[in-house]
């Protein structure tokens, strides 16, 4: 009886594997033909009131396995725009081919004031322009202290407030950059650094009310040389993200990890520039320098 059941038994598990062999052995080819690609133009642009502002403009890529060539970019003039008037250019960064900056040193936005980006071809005289958005309030940033463990040398503790912020801000996000012995920042202040930041989190436009925050953050520093050491202080910078560019991060994290370039167009993203694809919006900042 133990033998025929065993018999039995073994000849189902037999025949399952016979047919998930079968399975796997034939697959049904499905061609796939790529659209034809179109190249469109790419604009990344934001401004922030400590950080300045900088502009990366390319085209979009073929997808991967899609035939085409990506064209050379022309000749461009980047611009910012206040109430509709030029008031400051983009200088072009040597050797970054569609990279611009802003010095904040440059850059005194006003509260209320409407700001834009226009991006001119200068062969074809063609123009660029984005929508109007606006300059965030100014968070507050108070009760800044580190805390070090000696017995974890290369981590620290950092604590802070956040004040409390009316409503139409899109995202807050604080990030600690920080200060070697000459003096060089780490991390390179932007937009990026904020949304890779672990304390961004997305507002939505309601108002904000009063929170303290207290984290764990690496406190080693890479040198050109490829050695670390021990971060000397720290730039703790809070920042108050413009509806566009909340907007603009949500629905890319919202696409997941396609594996792609976030310059090729997938998919139909938020965009704000008319003419093109892509997003401009501005954040303020507040920064409190701490010596460790």
């Amino acid at each position: 009886m133990i033998l025929r059941k065993f018999s039995r038994n073994l000849w189902i598990v037999i025949c399952a594997a016979v047919v998930l062999v079968g399975c796997t052995d034939h697959k049904t080819a499905i061609p796939f033909e790529f659209p034809e690609y179109k190249p469109r133009l790419i604009v990344l642009s934001s401004l922030g009131t400590v950080s300045g502002g900088e502009a990366v403009v390319s085209w979009s890529k073929p997808l991967r396995g899609q035939a085409g060539v990506v064209p050379v970019l022309p000749k461009l003039s980047v611009f910012l725009l206040e109430d509709g008037v030029r008031i400051t250019k983009f200088n072009e960064v040597h050797d970054s081919t569609g990279y611009f900056v802003i010095n904040p040193k440059d850059f005194s936005p006003r509260s209320g004031a409407s700001y834009a980006i226009e991006i001119v071809m200068e062969e074809k005289g063609e123009r660029i322009t984005s929508e109007k958005c606006y300059l965030p309030e100014k968070p507050v940033l108070t009760d800044v202290k580190v805390d070090l463990d000696p017995n974890v040398p290369s981590w620290y503790t950092l604590v802070w407030t956040q004040g409390a912020a009316n409503e139409g801000i899109g995202a807050a996000a604080l990030y600690p950059f920080l200060i070697g012995e000459e003096g060089g920042v780490a991390t390179k202040p932007g937009l990026s650094a904020y949304y890779s930041s672990p304390e961004f989190r997305y507002t939505d436009g309601k108002p904000l009310h009063e929170r303290k925050g207290n984290k764990r953050f690496y406190l080693q520093v890479k040198n050109d040389g490829g050695t670390t050491e021990l971060a000397k202080a720290v730039d703790v910078r809070l920042a108050f993200l413009s509806m566009e560019l909340a907007r603009f991060k949500k629905e890319s994290d919202e696409l997941g990890y396609l594996g792609e370039s976030i310059f090729q167009t997938v998919r139909p993203l938020y965009s704000n520039i008319i003419g093109a694809e892509g997003v401009f919006g501005l954040y303020n900042e507040s920064s409190v320098k701490v010596n460790f």
